[in-house]
């Protein structure tokens, strides 16, 4: 009988053979501590390639055991949701999120269980993407520099600085202000969620993002690693995808990117805690949005509108606003108000 089960959440939703069972490779290949057991749930988020060929042969363990649950397409966000209710209902003792593109490197489960048996609820570590970047931890401003913005915060320091730890509340701010971890990094305590889940109206960007911001606001103690224990791959991504400016997904990105800054704006907390770096953000992003909602009108292409009646919930005047946020970007010669 483990004395620790830890759910593996995989959304899936590919077009490309062999990149689910590199990621579920990466799970087998974790080198797990004695009593561990791990189950995947496959969340098939009516993927356009199905999942079955690269689950062929994939024989279930003592470790490891997975299954595979169909469902109609809800996003990212809505796949993770079906995994967590499954966890949950089976009394999961703990949690990780593993994207299908993504691999985890083999000290992943150990690293994280050791973390949270120190009496901490959240973990996530530092990951790599390609030619993307080759350390998020080096992208986030406040994780720079092995977190030397952060120490004064930490309540617990590795011996060997790879690890801090912080008290529930401590990084509210900074989680508002950056997305400090990426999913398939996070490995949670079963009932560090309390009944939270991704918010499934963010189907292009931000539904991850804002749920870490309701865990920093409402707890859990946190330990941020900087291993670099994910490798992240370059399956069907619908957020590294859509940089384009001509791209109709990059319009959806930044909508929702603004739909989240509009969210945060309702949230007395949050605002009390980060304003300025919220309005510095919601100011970028209805600018971004703007500026391509007419630059596609005027090439002749009727943009997304998705995102905008959402957006028109929280300003109903957005529409009349974009011809002046477009000017605003297109008279500009300062090229930082073209950067989103």
């Amino acid at each position: 009988m483990p004395t620790a089960r830890v759910a593996v959440i995989i959304p899936f939703y590919q077009r490309e053979a062999g990149i689910l069972r590199r990621a579920m490779d990466s799970v087998y290949a974790q080198e797990l501590p004695e009593g561990t057991a791990l189950h995947v749930f496959i969340i098939d988020d009516s993927s356009p390639l199905p999942p079955g060929p690269d689950l062929d042969g994939l024989e279930q363990s003592a470790q490891v055991t997975w299954s595979l649950h169909p469902q109609a397409n809800t996003g990212p966000g809505g796949a993770r949701n079906r995994g967590l209710d499954l966890a949950e209902a089976q009394g999961f003792d703990y949690i990780a999120f593993l994207d299908s593109d993504d691999s985890w490197q083999p000290p992943h489960i150990a690293d994280a269980l050791a973390a949270l048996g120190r009496g901490y609820d959240m973990y996530f570590c530092d990951n790599g993407r390609g030619d993307i970047y080759e350390s998020y931890n080096t992208e986030v401003m406040v994780l720079r520099d092995s977190g030397a913005a952060l120490r004064s915060k930490a309540q617990e320091i590795s011996e060997d600085g790879l690890e801090m730890g912080f008290a529930p509340g401590a990084l509210a701010a900074e989680m508002i202000a950056e997305c400090l971890c990426h999913t398939s990094a996070v490995v949670l305590r079963g009932t560090a969620l309390k009944g939270l889940r991704f918010d499934t109206e963010q189907r292009s960007a931000g539904e991850d993002h804002l749920l870490w911001i309701h865990l920093a606001l409402d707890g859990p103690a946190m330990v941020i690693s900087w291993r670099r224990n994910v490798i992240c791959g370059t399956g069907v991504n619908i957020f590294y995808a859509a940089f384009d400016w001509n791209a109709p997904a990059t319009m959806g990105r930044i909508g929702y990117q603004l739909l989240l800054q509009e969210k945060l704006r309702a949230m007395p907390h949050a605002m009390t805690l980060a304003r300025a770096e919220v309005d510095q953000a919601f100011r970028k992003y209805r600018r971004a949005y703007g500026f391509l909602f007419i630059r596609s009108l005027l090439k002749g292409r009727m943009p997304p509108t998705d995102a905008l009646r959402k957006l028109m919930r929280y300003d109903p005047l957005l529409p009349a606003r974009m011809p002046f946020l477009f000017a605003r970007v297109a008279l500009s010669r300062d090229p930082a108000i073209r950067e989103w």
